[in-house]
């Protein structure tokens, strides 16, 4: 068997006992193992409409990601678990293209069902769920639904708040806008780096080294042609430049060690 089997089979044991003794710790500790680390948890007894499902997911990826669980019943009076699975499954493929209309594409999604014929998991024999697990991904928060819905218009923000999906508010944008800012910050810092020094790269290429000398007839070479250094070539080479530019970044960085150490 190979280790991505053994992986897989493991992993479908682990939502086979959560299913059959479910709380919202063991579910937690679940999917930091299994596919990551998601704050929101949503759970529903029956398979709802796409709109609705879309709305909850973009709710969860406007906030940290999460996932959604059919098929698990909390019970609000207690906030205990109950595993009564569903009653059918339809297509997975299908019900994904569905939910997919409302949602604008740089929103990922994944959709897993589960299904137990055998009598491994007394609890679970007969019992279908579907976990639907939703990216987190700042850089094109806040994703707003593609089209309009009885449920959802498209130029309606929603977000997760209390463990439910609202409509955003004032306080609500500004962190989704915040977070946007300080992704893309980072990530276009990082990128324009890289660019510029692939480019900086190509313009040391683009210019020689040495240039070509005036033909010298030579008793022992006649017409051949020497080389002479390039007085326009940069006295500094590239890697040099580099390796001062990692000698700056290393003392910026001591400076703000320096500055969080204690007095």
């Amino acid at each position: 068997m190979s280790s991505n089997t053994k992986q897989s089979k493991s992993w479908k044991e682990d939502f086979a006992q959560f299913f059959e003794s479910p709380s919202r710790e063991t579910l937690r500790e679940l999917l930091r193992n299994t596919t990551g680390e998601y704050d929101d948890l949503d759970f529903k007894s029956e398979l709802v409409s796409e709109d609705e499902i879309a709305k909850n997911i973009l709710g969860m990826a406007n906030k940290s990601g999460g996932a959604i669980i059919f098929g698990v019943e909390e019970k609000k009076e207690d906030n205990s678990f109950n595993s009564k699975g569903l009653s059918d499954l339809n297509d997975k493929t299908d019900f994904k293209n569905k939910v997919e209309k409302y949602l604008p594409s740089p929103l990922d999604f994944d959709v897993i069902d589960f299904s137990y014929e055998e009598s491994e998991y007394p609890k679970l024999k007969g019992k279908l769920f579907r976990v639907v697990i939703i990216e987190y991904n700042p850089r094109y928060i806040p994703f707003l639904p593609k089209k309009d819905s009885d449920k959802i218009k498209r130029y309606h923000i929603f977000i997760r708040h209390n463990t439910s999906t609202i409509t955003a508010e004032y306080e609500h944008l500004q962190d989704i806008l915040n977070r946007r800012v300080e992704t893309t910050y980072s990530s276009t810092t990082e990128m324009s780096l890289a660019e510029h020094l692939a480019q900086l790269k190509e313009l040391y290429l683009m210019i020689q080294k040495n240039k070509p000398g005036s033909a010298l007839a030579l008793n022992f070479l006649e017409n051949t042609y020497f080389t002479q250094k390039n007085p326009y070539y940069p006295k500094e080479e590239y890697d040099a430049f580099i390796s001062r530019m990692i000698s700056v970044k290393k003392e910026v960085i001591e400076t703000i060690i320096k500055r969080k150490e204690p007095l």
